[in-house]
């Protein structure tokens, strides 16, 4: 006992020993790999951040354009983001350095913010600059050609007189007349003349060198020294923008008085007015300076930006040559400690193999193998039947009581010896009877274990299946709640910079592409509605909610944004609906989509030639088609064309995503209730000359829509309206919309945001909450149980509304649940704005607004006008600017139609003209009598034969009856 005592005080201390060995070692290796590496990591990465920073703040200083300096500007919140990041991990590890890693990150930031302001301020005043440089650039050649037509005539009196001045032909007398009359007036006027060609001449040099603000202002004094009438007056380019001084009048004077000598009255008012623009060149050599300074404030910051990222650098690479010295001496205590752990294992190893050894010999050999053997040989021949054995049963351990069961067995024995005969017989009876149960136990065994796996093989099918069910279609809900609020988020700001865009006064080439715009919009909206349509017919939660719409009004809109589609794909969309009852019952959402997704396959499928949708009435329905000249439709394709993703790869514009048809014809079922209905959308095509697709809706006329249901926006005062929002283009959308309805608002760009702007002291402030669902820094839905406590405790109760773009219905209930008062959907409509904040525009502007809409809803009883271009001119720019464009429009007609008489050869480009001045002032059959005479690409001499007749007269009706509409207008 006192060996094995010994052994295991032994066997204790060398398990010590070694466990003590590897604490050092873990300790070393923790001080590696916990502190050192990531210092260095953290330390690298900051000063990767760093250069960076440094790099892109050069870029920001060159930057020229505002959408380059808000790109880098991007990047370098990026950059400092990670700087940040690094230095918190540095802070963590307790790496020491010579400074504030903190504060001279948050010095860095507020310079380069700084940097970002006045670089915006740079490129602002390089735009205002360029554009003062146009200008007295036009004045300056309107100018120099009003001078040259005025110095032509001086010429042409002074060649005239001098042709006179014989004294032989008129007299000494009058000859002497005429050349006082020469040298004191037409001699003066000559000189004044050029000397003012002079000056504008110089204006037109300066003008060219402003579109180039980057150059010096020593340009401008190498300009005043070749300026003679500056050198005569003793006038400095400094000294023109000096308010204090009246070098500017001195220098203008000469300009300003030739409106008096020059005859034609034409000639001198618009020289005149030329003048004035001239007279703005102090401005701009102001606003040059201006320029000049922030470029050179510009480099002095980036120069202080780039010093306090040199310093920062070298404090980090001081602070790491330290960290790095800590890590060598830990890799060194590391090595030792690993060295003392391979000789203490060693040693333990030795020493444990001793000790097994020993044990083995002592314990297992003699104490247990020797005593084994001895009742393993005695268990031997008691089976053999022979009991004349003898075991040792002497000592108290188990062999012992082993033996002592070995010789209560031999005893045992010796008894079944003699019951084994009395048995033998019975056996051998029992045992026939046994192996004929077996068979049968086995066989039927055999039978249950089939049965049983085939059982559990289809219970584990079947749970399987249904799981995997279950997860398909969550993950689908997940996929379609996502992709709502992923697609409408940016689709609204797409959208509503369209709309906003939209009520501003553009020319007609800039509403074309805004058209072009709002067509990609409108098919991107039809694609997201098709796959959230085809999921809620799928799951039967897709209902027909048929109202009162204005049909013709309807198709208006669908062919007004499908046009600028047809017209990109260089087709000709034609739309024939008329007789048409006004007002018709119908689900109108759902027969715009259908009506968007076959124009959209029309234009797709058709390489050139046209589209045509008709609507008509037949019996008690409603007829629509729509024919295209496209490539056809083949056999094959026609049997899976109504099949949801069985688009055919190739054969148009693009793909698209196989559902248009499919969701069309199922719309199209649930809204004339004929489910399973072949015939409810049908086609028609043949490979190469196009295709004609059509369906029937039932006809039911009405009044008009229930007033009594109907919402209009109230007049009230002007609200203030807490917006939170973090995508930055939907915040410009909504903050857009409320200051076009006349109401304030302040934004929110997350959670924290909110919480600092919507206190219990500030609650009161705000008239109305739009608040985001899905924020970057939590949920809108948490955000407003904390706003709702806070308006308890102000005893204040403003509406809030849910501002997202997921359109589920289950979303939509649970939304009301949670306490909002409204759910404005993303895109954000301005009509559902206006019905819950109502309108804060003063009164005679509100009746101006519902009056133009009046007007859009009662159409001009000629087809001369086009009368929603002239309302929505007149609604923004006012009575008094469109009579002053229609003033404008009539003599440059006039010029147009006076040209034309002559048949001149260059006849095209007038007639062009002419169409694109007709359609800005909204004379729209006028413009398309011109494309149409375009179009036939005639002859001067044929267009005067044959057309122009026909266009003078109805250029006269159109100005009668424009004319006639704005005596109309109030």
């Amino acid at each position: 006992m006192l060996a094995f005592s010994l052994l295991a005080l032994l066997l204790l201390l060398l398990v010590s020993l070694g466990s003590l060995s590897l604490h050092w070692v873990q300790q070393a290796d923790k001080y590696l790999y916990d502190r050192a590496l990531p210092a260095s990591e953290a330390a690298r990465q900051l000063v990767l951040s760093s250069n960076a920073l440094a790099e892109n703040a050069k870029l920001l200083g060159q930057s020229e354009q505002e959408s380059q300096r808000q790109l880098i500007g991007r990047k370098l919140s990026i950059n400092s983001a990670a700087m940040l990041n690094a230095i918190k991990v540095l802070k963590a590890l307790n790496v020491n350095f010579d400074l504030s890693l903190e504060q001279s990150a948050s010095d860095i930031i507020s310079d380069l913010s700084l940097l970002g302001e006045q670089v915006g301020q740079r490129i602002l005043a390089g735009y205002q600059l360029q554009l003062q440089g146009k200008a007295l650039v036009g004045a300056s050649n309107q100018s120099t050609e009003l001078l040259l037509a005025e110095l032509a005539i001086v010429d042409s009196g002074i060649l005239s007189k001098l042709s006179l001045a014989y004294p032989q032909a008129v007299g000494t007398e009058q000859t002497s007349k005429l050349l006082d009359s020469l040298i004191e007036q037409d001699v003066d006027i000559q000189e004044r003349l050029n000397r003012a060609l002079k000056i504008v001449h110089n204006i037109a040099l300066m003008g060219q060198v402003f579109q180039s603000p980057e150059l010096d202002s020593t340009v401008f004094n190498s300009l005043a020294k070749n300026d003679s009438q500056l050198t005569q007056l003793g006038v400095s380019l400094s000294g023109l923008n000096d308010p204090s001084s009246d070098a500017g009048v001195r220098y203008f004077a000469s300009l300003t008085r030739l409106s008096t000598i020059i005859r034609d009255p034409v000639r001198a008012k618009a020289f005149a007015k030329q003048v004035t623009i001239l007279q703005t060149l102090p401005q701009s050599i102001l606003l040059q300076k201006h320029h000049t300074q922030l470029n050179q404030i510009q480099e002095l910051q980036l120069q202080a930006l780039t010093d306090k990222l040199d310093a920062l650098n070298s404090a980090v690479d001081s602070a790491m040559r330290t960290q790095r010295i800590e890590a060598d001496n830990a890799r060194s205590d590391y090595l030792n400690q690993l060295s003392w752990s391979k000789v203490s294992l060693l040693l333990t190893g030795l020493l444990m193999l001793l000790v097994i050894a020993f044990v083995i010999y002592k314990v297992i050999y003699q104490g247990i193998a020797l005593k084994l053997n001895a009742a393993t040989n005695a268990l031997a021949q008691l089976s053999l039947g022979n009991t004349a054995v003898t075991i040792d049963t002497q000592g108290d351990d188990e062999l012992a009581a082993m033996a002592s069961a070995i010789k209560a067995f031999k005893q045992k024995t010796e008894h079944n010896l003699k019951l084994q005969a009395e048995l033998r017989d019975t056996a051998e009876e029992l045992y026939e009877h046994k192996q004929a149960l077996e068979a049968k136990v086995e066989a039927r065994t055999l039978e249950l274990a089939e049965a049983n796996i085939q059982l559990d093989k289809e219970a584990k099918g079947h749970v399987l299946a249904r799981d995997m069910a279950e997860q398909a279609s969550q993950a689908k809900s997940l996929f379609l709640a996502t992709m709502s609020h992923e697609i409408r988020t940016p689709l609204n700001g797409l959208l509503g910079t369209l709309t906003l865009l939209g009520h501003s006064n553009l020319p007609p080439a800039q509403r074309q592409m805004l058209a072009l715009s709002q067509y990609s919009g409108t098919l991107l909206q039809t694609v997201l509605n098709d796959i959230l349509d085809f999921s809620r017919l799928e799951q039967s939660k897709l209902a027909n909610e048929p109202r009162a719409v204005d049909l013709a009004q309807l198709l208006d809109e669908v062919a007004a944004i499908m046009l600028a589609g047809a017209g990109l794909a260089g087709l000709t969309l034609v739309a024939n609906y008329k007789d048409l009852p006004k007002w018709v019952y119908v689900d109108g959402p759902k027969l715009r989509q259908v009506l968007f997704n076959l124009l959209g396959n029309a234009i797709k499928f058709t390489p050139e030639g046209n589209v045509e949708l008709s609507v008509t009435v037949a019996r008690d329905e409603l007829a629509f088609k729509v024919q295209d000249s496209g490539v056809g439709i083949d056999a094959s394709a026609m049997k899976k064309l109504f099949k949801a993703y069985s688009n055919e790869p190739g054969k148009g514009r693009d793909r698209g995503t196989g559902l248009g048809l499919a969701i069309s014809k199922q719309l199209v079922e649930l809204m004339s209730s004929a489910p399973g209905n072949t015939k409810s959308l049908w086609v028609k095509s043949e490979v190469g000359q196009g295709s004609c697709f059509g369906f029937s809706l039932p006809l039911t006329v009405c009044a008009g829509p229930d007033r009594t249901l109907q919402q209009q926006a109230e007049r009230v005062n002007s609200k203030q309206v807490l917006v939170v929002e973090d995508n930055k283009i939907n915040a410009m959308v909504a903050q857009g919309f409320l200051a076009h309805l006349g109401h304030d608002s302040k934004l929110a760009t997350s959670c924290e945001a909110a919480r600092k702007l919507y206190t219990q002291q500030t609650a009161t402030q705000y008239d109305a909450i739009m608040l985001d669902i899905q924020l970057g820094d939590g949920s809108g839905i948490s955000l407003l149980e904390e706003l709702q406590q806070i308006n308890k405790q102000a005893a204040h109760t403003p509406p809030i509304a849910a501002f997202t773009a997921q359109l589920q219905a289950e979303d939509m209930e649970n939304y009301q649940v949670k306490g909002f008062d409204q759910v404005l959907m993303k895109p954000l409509d301005m009509q559902a704005l206006s019905v819950w904040l109502g309108c804060a525009k003063e009164p005679d502007v509100i009746a101006n607004v519902e009056q133009n809409h009046a007007s859009k809803l009662e159409p001009c009883s000629t087809e001369l006008l086009d009368d929603e271009q002239l309302t929505q001119d007149m609604s923004y720019l006012g009575k008094d600017a469109v009579v002053e464009l229609f003033n404008l429009y009539q003599a440059s007609s006039q010029t147009h139609i006076t040209t034309l008489t002559k048949a001149p050869e260059d006849f095209e480009r007038v007639l062009h003209a002419l169409k694109g001045s007709s359609a800005s002032m909204g004379l729209s059959l006028l413009a398309t009598k011109c494309r149409d005479v375009e179009q036939l690409k005639i002859s001067a001499d044929e267009y005067l034969q044959f057309q122009h007749s026909a266009l003078c007269e109805l250029w006269r009706s159109s100005l009668d009856e424009l004319s006639k509409w704005l005596d109309g207008q109030v």
